[in-house]
């Protein structure tokens, strides 16, 4: 197998709504871009997590390696970007700004958008992508539901894969299945034999089964 070439662009952007705080961000590519599905990756909390996160980053390269583009970016108060962490209170205006530059990048299919979120970039994820219709799916990594004890202000009902690890003392299966069961539309589980919370050590089974589902979804016309 030849791995396609790959390129990282640094960028900057800025959130949504006011003010609105400049952001940093990786781009990955591959050298060339035709009409490809674009994937927005968010990392766990802000106090000890950022884009660098192991299995974010295995993402990007492999999200980049299948012909996709893919953008990591840290939320505000995290390593470069501006303002203080709110605890997932205005983090969703940071995945919006995100989605915004992410749509501006040469060769993607804008009716092709992704995201994925890891632990609490699961939870914002889940808060902001059900009032924005650009996003076509997304990918949920080990959420933290004691964030949600009551629920989500609104649910995504377009596709989504839930992942979780078999061990996960955060998200643990038990309490995930009956969450994701009163969901409305397309949803799936996805358990990674062996992981906890974070996936430490177990990137690769975690990519493996993130990447099946994003290509199958990719080659789905009107999806």
């Amino acid at each position: 197998m030849t791995l396609s070439v790959q390129t990282e662009k640094p960028i900057t952007f800025h959130s949504k709504g006011q003010p609105a705080f400049a952001l940093e961000g990786i781009i990955h590519a591959p050298t060339r871009v035709e009409n490809a599905p674009i994937i927005i990756l968010c990392h766990p909390q802000p106090a000890s997590s950022d884009m660098n996160d192991p299995l974010i980053v295995a993402l990007a390269h492999n999200i980049a390696e299948a012909g996709m583009v893919a953008l990591r970016f840290n939320f505000r108060g995290v390593g470069h970007s501006q303002g203080q962490p709110t605890d997932g209170r205005m983090e969703p205006l940071d995945l919006a700004g995100a989605l915004d530059m992410a749509l501006t990048q040469p060769g993607i299919n804008p009716a092709k958008v992704c995201v994925v979120g890891h632990a609490f970039g699961a939870y914002t994820t889940l808060l902001y992508a059900p009032y924005d219709a650009r996003i076509r799916t997304i990918v949920a990594v080990s959420v933290p539901l004691f964030r949600a004890q009551h629920g989500f202000p609104r649910q995504f009902e377009r596709p989504k894969l839930f992942v979780t690890g078999e061990f996960d003392e955060i998200c643990p299966r038990f309490k995930l299945e009956p969450f994701v069961e009163q969901m409305t539309g397309p949803k799936g589980i996805k358990v990674i034999v062996g992981a906890r919370h974070l996936m430490r050590g177990y990137e690769e089974q975690a990519v493996q089964a993130i990447m099946k589902y994003i290509t199958n979804w990719a080659q789905m016309p009107g999806v």
